[in-house]
């Protein structure tokens, strides 16, 4: 299980000549709530963002992303104008309140958990504001049943969620 807050910043390494090709920028999920990819920036003072798929990634560890070649790298296809983002775009999840199906708000996301390997996305960290995150700390929503990604909200089911402190 992955933090995004723990991936985006990581460098992209190519596995066999050793070359830095840019830094995380932002994660991408589809519709289905499955990971997709990431957005990387490159360059010097007029960064451009590329994209490679999460199927294209050699490896993910925690100090770099590792790809095998530099022909991972590619445009976005068509169908990423449905995806959704973690930080960047009109369609972004960060800061994004969680809404239970009863009414209930939980907060904001901060950050949201992904299994690499599968590439699912298993919870979201919460945050109720500056001053609840440092008294009690962030929440943790995991669920059983994907969250409606509603234009201006995401609504979770009231049933087959799990809130913990963070």
């Amino acid at each position: 299980m992955r933090k995004s807050q723990e991936v985006i910043g990581l460098s992209i390494i190519h596995r066999h000549t050793g070359k830095q090709l840019g830094t995380v920028a932002d994660l991408l999920f589809d519709s289905a709530h499955v990971w997709q990819g990431i957005l990387f920036e490159h360059g010097g003072l007029f960064k451009r963002r590329k994209f490679i798929p999460a199927k294209r990634i050699h490896s993910m560890g925690t100090d770099a992303i590792v790809v095998d070649s530099e022909a991972d790298i590619q445009a976005l296809p068509e169908e990423a104008e449905s995806w959704i983002s973690l930080r960047s775009g009109g369609k972004k999840l960060k800061g994004r309140t969680i809404l239970l199906s009863n009414g209930h708000e939980l907060g904001m996301v901060e950050n949201v958990y992904f299994q690499e390997e599968v590439g699912t996305l298993i919870g979201y960290e919460v945050s109720e504001g500056l001053l609840a995150d440092l008294r009690q700390g962030r929440k943790v929503l995991k669920f059983t049943k994907p969250l409606v990604w509603g234009e201006d909200v995401l609504i979770a089911p009231c049933e087959d969620i799990r809130i913990k402190e963070s």
